[in-house]
């Protein structure tokens, strides 16, 4: 017999099938128990290696010995003719098959049951909606085929302290793959809404409208890093791509763009979708300034004012390490701004101390990178302060030409635009932004009030509902419930939602609305000592519905301390007109703006921002009480060019009526201010006290119609409060203490 026939009679050919079939499906499952259980990322190499070290004595061993009844014998010893390796033979062949259908179906299956190795598998039952016979392209979930969400890495590392290093990956792949003509992103809010969670990849694919996930992982060990990737197609869960990385840490960049290649490389082959395969590499750093960089840019996201303080410290450390890396003068310019006392801004440093410093990094971050799209982005906002509204805009436009995925960018855009009064192409950014980021909260919240300037209580009320569909944050959950019944005027319902978030998970601006509609219903103490209120909405709720006196002494020592504090600034004036110490406020415009018009406005600036008129109303009733006369007209001149400037921009909010009720009032015609107070109470079904008790309508408070809508609007109080089981609310309450 020859040498192969003896091979085959052997078995040889059969054993060697078998291992080899036995010997990947043990490698699968050892790259899966490596991932679960975080073993040492050398454990599946071994496994690898010793089953292809013990491969060559397997095929001796078939060779030298045989299975026999009385059992193993060497192959020499045993007569031809006695040899019984035809009936083994059979069964190794059974054992091949079934180890083939075993090979096949851990290939094909998860595409009909939707399963795969992903670290978000869905539930393992089929998928009846997919046409197994079909060699059409599945439908997707959602979105176009060439849409995709990248899902945070999982820190696999042995200290579990790699997290932000992880997310920073998964974020700059998002970016990478957001500049690519053609592609559709889903944004980073909505993506890492997933983090930490193993829910059904369906239901990720419906809430975020694309057709594919990326997800993967990552663990450091010393100075070595593994990033795993797969691409999975939402439809069926089948793994369109999927890879391991074992490189230094040095080369981390590197990886990511190889990644993000093979992304568009699978995509394209796998779903047959034409799209620009052009890979703009990642900006290249130190590994240990890109670590800095990415722990900041978290702390950043989170607008709290202590851990902002801190990402600064580390932007500072990132720049020292490496002075050419322009993403850590972009993201320090930024923290500047939001640091500062700005309007829209969450810090208390003068705007004069933080804008320079915002200058000089933004140039130096354009001038090492001239397309940085962040760098853009925090020029126009710099633009828009500085009174440069074009530029402002254009700059925007640009950083969302370099990256369309740049949320703050739009967002910012959309800020920009409300500033001049025009919130309908405000609205029409913040739209934009929801498609690609549909949880992003600001766009949320913007395009609510945005949609309610424009009159679209409906819009409002759709955009939050959509936001409740796809949230799984109860205290956000709750938020937007309680703000769709302030729209609608079930206040009671509000405060209903808004008190079932316990109190230490209660978010700043659930507390805020919790106190905004207590307000409403009149009660002033628990509007004013509401948990979880910050400092400062504290002490604006003490000026408008607590003690105005009490107020008064708090900002004058904060003014002691630093005078140029523009939200300070803002809040006496308030709080001095509420009072009714006109000679007070009108010192205070003599000393701080010079008495000079231009100045009180430019000081301000930005405090009309985002559909708020500034406190000309104040100062007109100031000078109205101290008799300058000819000041008051050209105030309330200022005033009407506001008002007109937002009804030109699209606004028909009832605000904007209020505003025109208050113009009329002070103008001395109490018929036309009448009448925008009951177009006002029709649009605004939650009015509450603090509306009537407003010092513009001290002379309507005879007024017949005057009277008639305030009351309309106690009546309305009195029927929330009695599903509270709160007794009714006098009239008195409704009238200025002052008269």
């Amino acid at each position: 017999m020859s040498f192969l026939g003896e091979l085959k009679r052997r078995n040889v050919f059969r054993v060697a099938g078998v291992y080899t079939v036995v010997g990947w499906l043990l490698v699968q499952v050892a790259a899966t128990v490596e991932e679960a259980i975080a073993l040492p990322a050398w454990f599946d190499a071994v496994v690898l290696s010793f089953l292809v070290i013990v491969f060559p004595v397997a095929l001796i061993f078939a060779w030298a010995f045989e299975l026999t009844p009385d059992g193993i014998k060497r192959t020499s010893a045993v007569d031809e003719d006695e040899s019984i390796t035809a009936q083994t033979g059979s069964k190794l062949d059974i054992v091949l098959i079934l180890s083939f259908l075993l090979f096949a179906g851990a290939m094909v299956l998860p595409r009909f049951l939707g399963g795969g190795a992903s670290t978000t598998d869905m539930p393992g039952s089929p998928n009846a909606e997919n046409d197994a016979g079909s060699d059409a392209i599945a439908e997707p979930v959602g979105g176009n085929v060439a849409s995709i969400a990248v899902l945070p890495f999982a820190d696999l590392s042995a200290a579990g302290d790699q997290e932000y290093f992880a997310d920073g990956i998964s974020e700059e792949l998002l970016n990478v793959l957001a500049k690519v003509k053609g592609m559709q992103v889903a944004g980073r809010t909505s993506s890492f809404a997933f983090k930490g969670r193993n829910e059904d990849l369906r239901e990720i694919g419906r809430v975020l409208n694309v057709a594919n996930i990326l997800e993967g992982s990552v663990r450091t060990e010393g100075d070595k890093v593994r990033v795993t990737a797969q691409l999975i197609q939402v439809s069926d869960g089948f793994h369109l791509w999927s890879e391991t990385y074992d490189r230094d840490l040095t080369s981390i960049f590197a990886v990511q763009d190889d990644i993000a290649q093979q992304i568009l490389t699978a995509m394209k082959a796998e779903l047959q979708i034409d799209v620009d395969d052009t890979i703009t590499p990642a900006t290249r750093t130190d590994i240990n300034a890109y670590g800095l960089f990415l722990e900041a840019r978290d702390l950043i996201a989170s607008r709290d004012v202590a851990k902002m303080t801190r990402a600064r410290a580390l932007l500072d450390q990132a720049i020292t390490i490496d002075p050419a890396y322009a993403p850590a003068y972009a993201a320090r310019a930024q923290v500047h701004l939001l640091l500062s006392d700005r309007p829209s801004s969450y810090g208390d440093i003068p705007h004069h101390v933080s804008r320079p410093k915002a200058v000089a990094d933004v140039e130096k971050a354009l001038e090492l990178d001239p397309d940085l799209a962040h760098a853009h982005a925090v020029q126009g906002l710099l633009n828009n302060d500085e009174g440069r509204p074009d530029a402002a805009r254009a700059s925007l436009r640009r950083a969302l030409e370099l990256n369309p995925n740049s949320l703050d960018a739009r967002n910012w855009l959309s800020l920009a635009l409300v500033d001049i009064g025009e919130f309908r192409a405000a609205l029409d950014q913040l739209n934009a932004l929801l498609a690609i980021d549909p949880l992003y909260g600001p766009a949320v919240n913007n395009g609510m009030l945005y949609s309610d300037e424009v009159g679209d209580i409906e819009g409002a009320k759709d955009i939050a509902r959509a936001y409740i569909r796809r949230s799984r944050n109860p205290a956000t959950t709750a938020f937007y419930t309680a703000r769709i019944a302030v729209l609608e005027g079930r206040l009671a319902d509000a405060v209903v939602a808004l008190e079932s978030v316990p109190e230490n998970a209660r978010t700043s601006r659930g507390a805020q609305w919790l106190s905004l509609s207590y307000g409403f219903l009149g009660e002033f103490d628990r509007a004013v000592n509401t948990v979880g209120l910050s400092g400062s909405f504290q002490l604006q709720r003490q000026i408008e519905v607590g003690d105005p006196t009490a107020a008064i002494d708090a900002l004058r020592a904060k003014l002691a301390l630093n005078p140029d504090i523009v939200s300070s600034q803002l809040s006496y004036i308030q709080a001095l007109s509420i009072a009714g110490e006109d000679e007070a406020l009108i010192a205070f415009y003599e000393d701080v703006y010079a008495g000079d018009l231009e100045t009180f406005e430019t000081r301000l600036r930005g405090a009309s921002a985002r559909s708020v008129v500034p406190p000309y109303r104040e100062l007109a009733l100031a000078m109205q009480a101290t008799g300058n006369n000819g000041g008051v007209q050209r105030i309330l001149q200022r005033l009407k060019e506001v008002i007109d400037r937002f009804r030109a921009g699209g606004s028909r909010s009832g605000l904007r009526d209020r505003d025109e009720a208050r113009y009329w009032a002070l103008a001395g015609d109490p018929d036309k201010s009448v009448a925008f107070l009951d177009q006002f109470y029709e649009k605004r079904l939650s009015l509450g006290p603090t509306d009537f008790r407003d010092r513009a309508f001290d002379s309507l408070q005879e007024h017949p119609g005057f009277v008639a809508v305030r009351e309309r609007a106690r009546q309305r109080v009195n029927e929330q409060r009695a599903l509270m089981d709160w007794p009714p609310l006098e009239v008195e309450i409704f009238i200025n203490p002052l008269l």
